[in-house]
């Protein structure tokens, strides 16, 4: 991805260019996707995200593949006459993704131009090849049917938080973005 520069906004990132809807492919059918959470050895809980694409046309397909897991809080209200709670206003309290570099969802969020900029995440990497299937260090290979499987860890802490939301990118070779959906997941019980 490319991001222009401003001279009044300089070195910001510009969050409406990443987009804010599913999008979804002719090419493929992701099916049976399926969450299981499992306990780690007293590390934390391990969330195995796992889906299978099938390739619609009669030719290979190359991707780049990314799962976001997030814990996120929302600070909408369910009326307009509640107030949110902005006691902390830091949307993401967890992120874990696959591929494990999470310098690749960090960006430098600008107000303005006196602004020194804050890190933020954001679920769209920076850097799209870094995608790639690790068995072979290209990108995934599409040419029937693909099982993907991914983990993700949430360790132990004072303030421990699980997984409520799952990003899923799909990048073709070309670096265009052709799928992208995320997935609640409801808190589980004990």
């Amino acid at each position: 991805m490319v991001f222009s520069e401003e001279h009044d906004n300089e070195g910001a990132v510009d969050i409406t260019q990443f987009p804010v809807q599913s999008l979804r492919s002719d090419t493929f059918k992701l099916k049976n996707l399926s969450f299981n959470k499992k306990i780690e050895n007293m590390q934390g809980e391990l969330l195995e995200v796992e889906f299978q694409l099938e390739n619609e046309l009669d030719i290979p397909q190359q991707f780049y593949i990314f799962v976001i897991a997030t814990y996120e809080k929302s600070y909408k209200t369910t009326s307009s006459f509640e107030s949110p709670s902005l006691d902390d206003i830091t949307e993401i309290k967890l992120i874990s993704s696959y591929p494990e570099d999470l310098s690749n969802f960090e960006y430098i969020v600008k107000n303005d131009k006196k602004d020194t900029g804050k890190k933020t995440y954001i679920k769209y990497p920076k850097n799209i090849k870094t995608g790639v299937d690790p068995a072979t260090g290209k990108p995934y290979e599409l040419r029937d049917d693909l099982i993907f499987r991914s983990n993700h860890l949430s360790k132990y802490g004072r303030k421990f938080y699980y997984f409520n939301s799952i990003t899923i990118l799909i990048f073709d070779i070309e670096e265009k973005l052709v799928f992208r959906q995320i997935y609640s997941i409801k808190p589980m019980k004990r």
